[in-house]
């Protein structure tokens, strides 16, 4: 009986590819496994992975042969290809896409795939004709496609011998050679061996007499680790030698003497002290909280847990990775960015240790294909995996529970390129698979996670407390117009945030500064006529950057030169206008010289450690006011914040979008959310001229619940989510009348189903993107026929563009947009 094998292909075609199987290679080729195959009219070389395996030939047409069997076991379980095929569905995006978002780009070969020697490969002669002409010309040209190796040795299909020389370990796929992700590296100052207890203490404080800057070292020493009372700790050595104002010859003196000895390991990662205390007993909140989460497992498959800011949700979250691990069981922990969640990994570290996978995009290739195949092989060995929205992809034997932590995330969401699918919703997908539970925690839930929580379809629990008795921050609404006329305002600052933020430093503490825009200023203007410059490939202004004095296009990243007059009217009278994270550095500087300010956006945090050495100063208080962008809403916990100031919230309200409001009171409430974490409640400025907007009272009030009575018979009267399932189509042609008449034509076409739940085709905001002409439809799908629409849709859309006159237009389809 001839055997058949359906392939998902690396590629953005839909549907799989039915290919025969010899049956030399039957046996080998099972589900998840990756084959070889020749696909297209040019035979270019792939791998595949297998699907399905049945004795049904394709109809029509002669099935090609599979080449090769790459693996001896699967590279992807079945949950993971029904995941695949759930995301494929869900997201109207074709399989092949969502595999090369899935496996590690080693795992997947084609003709285009780079082949180079193995850095330990001799290429002296061996007698092995083939490896031999392989590596002399890898000798002398680096790197070779797999195309380019099948030529020189002669064979259409080199995979087998390439295959075997992968396995010698002769080659290598040049994406394994990328340099290992290093973390990055800290040393602290413990006591050494000679200064154990109170009387070798003393004895030392005798001792250094004759070296008073050694004394005074050790003194500091103790001042900052508070090593004399019931809590030692470690220091920093940055942040003792400057406290001190030592040298590092005096430090090392004292290194050599046994007073002191050093201690590295990487940043996030607990001491071995830390490592051996005892887990925290929950509060009677937590606890109540914890049972109301258990007592909604027990009834439904997904919890949602509304825990406001500092409440201690994490603490809660260890109880339950400990209960599944005590199972036998895995756990996968997301979070909306690994690169902001350094302290709780470094808390999950200190009670689980090297138990605790991380999976974030700063890996190597090698590193995550390493970590993927231990998974497979050894799902015991890494239970807790902690990753941002990617790490739903990696092959889970046993998973027990999905925590998704800040579920209100937008960062959840992938935007570009396909799959753009939702990891929250994806990660209840997954739980359901394996048969395991959802937590979804949030201070701000989701509208939509609120709903299915009231209406049933998840259980429910709350944490309404902060923890330790830490009371919420007291909110403070500033009128921007009142403080305009009364003369109140220090540039972008009213006096009485300014003076808060002055008294804060007075006693040192530390203050957050949310401006949700990075540059100096958004734009230039002509003071004469109102041009404004702006981007010659797309259609938006031009933000200024006074670090490098250039003005940039946020959307294709291209740099300008400042103009010196209007483009325009010619005139030289140009002013900027707006603000930016960049100009609020600046004007605090100017107001407050002697406060330490520090920038986090996007352009201070490109370095490979940039935004980790940001937050671990400011951690450790070398900085006094942290100016950032939504960057500062996620993920920090420092206990010496006790001011916030929100510079311009009425900007943050007024986006064309059904979630703007949603959307803003998330922001607010949870920068707001950083003051105030330990015994100071805190105080929030907000600044606006809007200040009796329902959204800031809300705010002001700290009520979810109000929030979400406002905004859902809103949703409801409208038919936006939760009520329907939006689906957003960005069409783009670099002619405006051809990608027109293409938007106007499926608009109409879809209109026969679904008449007036279709909005558009419009041009967005920005209308013209890298030379490309945008149009926009909106849909909205009813939840009742969610299938039916979305299968009508995609028929309408696979007609339409099969002719020609809307073949050349591009078609971006966005289910469940953010």
């Amino acid at each position: 009986m001839p055997h058949f094998a359906d392939i998902i292909l690396p590629l953005a075609v839909p549907g799989t590819f039915t290919y025969g199987v010899p049956d030399a290679l039957h046996a080998g080729a099972q589900p998840g496994m990756r084959v070889v195959v020749a696909f297209g009219k040019g035979g270019k070389l792939y791998s595949g992975v297998v699907l399905r395996v049945h004795g049904e030939p394709p109809a029509g047409v002669r099935a090609k042969a599979v080449l090769e069997v790459l693996d001896d076991a699967p590279v992807a379980t079945p949950q993971q290809l029904a995941l695949w095929q759930a995301i494929s569905a869900h997201y109207l995006c074709t399989l092949g896409e969502v595999m090369l978002a899935a496996l590690p780009a080693s795992l997947v070969l084609s003709s285009a795939t780079r082949l180079v020697a193995a850095p330990d490969t001799s290429p002296a002669w061996t007698g092995d004709n083939r490896r031999d002409i392989l590596l002399d010309a890898l000798e002398r040209k680096h790197e070779l496609s797999l195309e380019e190796a099948g030529r020189l040795i002669g064979l259409k299909d080199p995979m087998p011998v390439i295959k075997q020389l992968l396995r010698d370990g002769a080659l290598m796929v040049a994406e394994e050679l990328e340099p290992p992700w290093k973390p990055r590296m800290q040393r602290f100052v413990v006591m050494g061996a000679q200064a154990q207890g109170e009387a070798a203490l003393h004895h030392w404080f005798d001792a250094l007499e004759r070296a008073p800057k050694q004394l005074h070292l050790l003194m500091r020493y103790i001042e900052l680790s508070r090593c004399l009372g019931d809590d030692p700790r470690e220091v920093r050595r940055e942040e003792l030698l400057k406290r001190s104002e030592a040298t590092a010859a005096e430090l090392n003196r004292l290194v050599e003497k046994g007073v002191f000895a050093f201690e590295e390991r990487p940043a996030g990662m607990p001491s071995a002290t830390a490592a051996a205390k005892e887990a925290n007993i929950l509060s009677p909140a937590q606890q109540q909280a914890l049972d109301e989460v258990l007592q909604g497992f027990a009834a439904k498959d997904t919890v949602l847990l509304h825990g406001v800011t500092a409440s201690g949700k994490t603490e809660l979250y260890m109880e339950l990775i400990h209960a599944q691990l005590e199972q036998g069981k895995q756990v996968l922990y997301l979070l909306p960015e690994i690169a902001l969640t350094a302290q709780i990994i470094a808390r999950l570290r200190a009670r689980f240790g090297d138990r605790v996978a991380v999976f974030h995009s700063r890996l190597s290739q090698r590193e995550r294909t390493e970590l993927w195949m231990q998974l497979l092989r050894e799902p015991g060995a890494r239970p807790v995996v902690v990753g941002a929205r990617s790490a739903l992809f990696l092959p889970f034997r046993h998973l027990g529970l999905v925590i998704v932590d800040e579920e209100h995330d937008p960062s959840y969401k992938q935007h570009d390129p396909a799959p753009r699918y939702n990891a929250r919703d994806m990660a209840i997908v997954l739980a359901a698979l394996h048969g395991a539970n959802t937590l979804l925690g949030s201070a701000t839930p989701a509208m939509e996670s609120l709903y299915n929580a009231r209406s049933g379809k998840y259980g429910f629990a709350a944490l309404r407390v902060r923890h330790g008795g830490a009371a919420l921050p007291a909110i403070v609404k500033v009128d921007l117009g009142e403080m305009h006329k009364r003369k109140k305002m220090r540039g972008s600052f009213s006096e009485p945030l300014l003076e808060a933020v002055r008294q804060a430093l007075g006693r040192k503490e530390q203050a957050i500064i949310f401006q949700n825009r990075r540059g100096y200023v958004p734009a230039w203007q002509c003071e004469t006529c109102g041009w404004v410059p702006e981007c010659t490939h797309c259609d938006v202004s031009l933000t200024y950057h006074k670090r490098d004095h250039s003005l940039r296009c946020h959307y294709c990243g291209r740099r300008y030169d400042p103009p010196v007059r209007c483009a325009a009217c010619g005139s030289n009278r140009l002013r900027m206008v707006g603000l930016g994270t960049e100009k609020v550095e600046e004007e605090l500087a100017l107001l407050l010289p002697e406060a330490r300010v520090d920038r986090m956006d996007q352009d201070t945090t490109r370095g490979k450690h940039g935004l980790q050495r940001l937050l671990d100063r400011f951690g450790q208080g070398d900085i006094d006011i942290l100016v950032g962008t939504q960057m500062v809403t996620k993920g920090l916990d420092f206990h010496q914040v006790t001011v916030v100031g929100i510079l311009n919230a009425d900007n943050l309200m007024r986006f064309p979008d059904f979630r703007a409001h949603e959307r803003a009171f998330q922001l607010m409430a949870q920068v707001a959310g950083r003051s105030g974490r330990r015994s100071d409640p805190g105080t929030v400025f907000i600044q606006g001229r809007d200040i009796h907007h329902p959204i800031i009272e809300l705010v002001a009030r700290h009520d979810v619940d109000g929030m979400y009575r406002r905004e859902l018979p809103l949703r409801q009267a409208h038919g936006y989510p939760p009520f329907s399932r939006m689906v957003r189509m960005v069409l783009r042609h670099g002619d405006e009348a051809r990608v027109q008449e293409t938007a106007q034509a499926l608009a109409e076409a879809l209109r026969g189903l679904l008449a007036d739940r279709v909005l558009g085709p419009e041009p967005p905001p920005v209308a013209r993107v890298r030379d490309k002409h945008l149009r926009v439809i909106l849909l909205k799908l009813s939840r009742n026929r969610y299938r039916a629409e979305k299968q009508f849709l995609q028929e309408t859309i696979d007609h339409l563009f099969a002719a020609p006159p809307h073949r050349a237009v591009q078609l971006q389809v966005d289910v469940d947009p953010m």
